[in-house]
């Protein structure tokens, strides 16, 4: 990627030059993912939760057509605010930048520029996946493609429930991503505590995954890791109540004609009123616990 396309902060600068410690974080829940005030409130938590535990926070954004790695609370309060920010993907990074629009990055694009300029590291709340009903749709995100094609290691709680976990599960598998537990021997279902799919090794100290990482670094592969870490069980949301919330949400969805990229928003906000708010606690509560074990992973494998 061209240079001169890339506005580095200071510090993000600074950090790549001394190989320091150096976490990405995705811009889309600020613009798409949560409702305001929360998304400054959490964009904001998660940059310090990076930075307390001894990494250099790295949030990705284009603004005014500029790609920016290390966003200022200026440049949030842009994307938070103003309801026609661009969702930015791979496949259109080159008309935001071209029309010099302000966008938001997703997990897919957020790694594609991230590990572009050398940072390894990546902290987010859910992957995209393949999308319920895709043997009809053939909908599936291309964050699953960026995971296959670049080589991060992403911190998550697994999948955003609203998707079909289990054949995410397998096509992470078909595309040699290598599905770690943090704590956990199982994929998380992001606001639920835990899937029935088994990852392919789990490690329940910060030490040995890395130990993992390092080696893993050795065979020059060209693929992501994920790194699932579930909600606290604390907030996570019973999973057969949350089902049944998925469901209501689709059928009103099917009844009033919405599909395609207006759906997820709709569905995320449906889910949300039915359950009184619990599902919007435990998306925040994980963003920035994911954050907070990238900030640590990273900062351990550096030093």
């Amino acid at each position: 990627m061209d240079n001169s396309l890339i506005k580095l902060s200071k510090e993000v600068k600074l950090g790549l030059k001394n190989k320091k410690p150096i976490v990405a974080l995705e811009s889309t829940l600020i613009s798409h993912g949560l409702p305001y005030p929360e998304n400054i409130k959490v964009a904001m938590s998660s940059i310090n939760a990076v930075k307390k535990n001894g990494s250099i926070p790295a949030t990705i954004a284009i603004i005014n057509g500029k790609i920016k790695v290390g966003l200022n609370e200026k440049d949030i309060q842009i994307l938070a605010k103003n309801k026609n920010v661009y969702k930015v993907t791979k496949n259109n990074l080159s008309i935001a930048v071209n029309n010099k629009l302000n966008g938001a990055t997703t997990v897919g694009s957020t790694i594609n520029i991230a590990s572009k300029i050398g940072i390894k590291f990546f902290a987010t709340g859910g992957i995209g996946g393949v999308h319920l009903n895709s043997e009809k749709n053939f909908d599936v995100s291309s964050d699953l493609h960026e995971l296959a094609n670049n080589n991060m290691y992403v911190v998550c709680s697994g999948a955003k429930s609203i998707l079909d976990i289990n054949k995410t599960y397998e096509m992470l598998e078909s595309l040699g991503i290598p599905r770690i537990g943090y704590k956990t021997k199982y994929m998380p279902g992001f606001w639920y505590y835990q899937t029935d799919n088994i990852v392919d090794h789990n490690f329940n100290e910060i030490r040995g995954l890395i130990n993992y990482l390092k080696i893993n670094e050795k065979f020059q592969n060209n693929n992501s890791i994920l790194i699932f870490n579930p909600v606290p069980k604390k907030y996570a949301i019973e999973k057969n109540k949350l089902n049944m919330w998925i469901k209501r949400s689709l059928k009103k969805a099917e009844r009033l004609s919405i599909d395609g990229k207006k759906l997820t928003p709709f569905l995320i906000k449906e889910i949300n009123n039915l359950s009184k708010n619990k599902t919007l606690k435990a998306n925040i509560k994980l963003i920035i616990e994911n954050a907070k074990l990238a900030g640590k992973i990273a900062f351990k494998y550096k030093n």
